[in-house]
């Protein structure tokens, strides 16, 4: 158990920790949604809509995991203030035990008067030792009524602290309810405006088109690659980087049923459940991390050898950039649905800029 002071220093430190991831999400969002209404006033861009839709639902999702780490600091600091609290009470309790202690040797030894009680001494030696007896129990008695005083007050203070920690859990709680309604709209309207796409030529056909001028956007995101170290040894032997290991749209030209038309896949397309762990399919650097349209959020990252792995329609991101990361570290997981259809994960291996088919590096399903 801490000190009860740390306790409430704590506290103050989580109001600004908290408040800066939370606030900056916020305004994140509140940009967002200003977008969508207006893409849905206009009703005619239904795939910059559906990619305002996505990214916001990719947002308040962050947001509410930021709210869930609020929640679980809270409670931990109820927890500690009330560690404290009992501390403090305990502290309090033998204090004013002590005190009454004093107060009473007092009485007892001056029921007669404390003159009386000095000048009943035997002799000068123990009219000495009676007159310190006096000062040591007054000093012991203003001691204990000072220690008294700010245990008084210290106790006050968490309990002020407590009723402030409390306020905020029902404050997050609220908010978190509110974003869970929010996101849970935002579904719905994403699931309408596909219905939409899917259900119109020229809308798919835009939404496919919009997915191939994003892989040249990544290709020219991408940096200068380092020549050095020897990636090739690993052709055909590196893990698949989900659980699911069933391709819905393999790598090169892609048939289109739908409306007889096709597209450009720079990688393959992993069959996944919503939020299932993502993993690195080798040792590397994380290169990059950001919003791609058509794929979502995406992670880049860097191996030996110039060469690159990218990870697309993700959720939950769980490193950052600049950081290394070994094979089979988990780095996200996948979101709830991908640009125009459920679940999946979009995998891509490059030799620098150049696409190459992910599935001749990958351990044979």
């Amino acid at each position: 158990m801490g000190s009860p002071k740390l306790a409430i220093i704590l506290f103050c430190f989580l109001g600004v920790t908290l408040g800066v991831t939370e606030d900056s999400l916020q305004a994140v969002i509140a940009r967002q949604r200003a977008e969508i209404e207006g893409l849905s006033r206009e009703e005619s861009d239904l795939v910059s809509y559906l990619d305002a839709l996505s990214r916001e639902i990719s947002l308040v999702g962050e947001l509410l995991d930021t709210l869930a780490a609020r929640d679980s600091i809270l409670n931990r600091r109820l927890a500690a203030l009330s560690d404290s609290l009992e501390i403090s009470l305990e502290q309090l309790d033998s204090a004013r035990a002590a005190q009454a202690d004093v107060v009473r040797a007092m009485y007892i030894r001056g029921r007669g008067g404390n003159w009386a009680f000095l000048l009943g001494s035997s002799d000068i030696g123990d009219f000495v030792n009676r007159v310190g007896y006096f000062l040591f129990l007054a000093r012991a008695r203003q001691r204990l009524a000072d220690y008294v005083a700010r245990h008084t007050e210290l106790v006050d203070d968490i309990l002020d602290s407590t009723a402030a920690v409390k306020l905020r859990v029902e404050e997050n709680k609220a908010l978190k309810q509110a974003e869970f309604d929010s996101l849970g709209s935002l579904r719905r309207r994403k699931r309408n405006t596909l219905e939409k796409i899917r259900a119109d030529k020229t809308a798919y056909q835009n939404a496919l088109a919009e997915m191939e001028r994003s892989l040249e956007e990544l290709r020219l995101r991408l940096p200068e690659p380092s020549a050095v170290g020897d990636f090739e040894r690993f052709r055909g032997k590196l893990p698949w980087p989900t659980e699911s290991k069933k391709i819905i749209h393999p790598f090169g030209i892609v048939a289109e049923r739908r409306f007889g038309t096709n597209f450009r896949n720079a990688g393959i397309d992993i069959a996944t459940n919503p939020d299932e762990p993502v993993h690195a399919v080798a040792d590397g650097r994380v290169a990059q991390i950001y919003w791609l349209r058509g794929y979502g959020k995406i992670i880049i990252l860097e191996h030996e050898g110039g060469y690159f792995s990218v990870y697309g329609n993700l959720d939950r991101v769980l490193v950052e950039m600049g950081q290394m990361v070994e094979a089979g570290t988990e780095i996200a997981a996948t979101a709830a649905d991908g640009w125009l259809e459920g679940a999946k994960l979009h995998f891509e291996i490059r030799k620098g800029k150049q696409e190459v088919n992910p599935v001749e590096w990958l351990i044979a399903a």
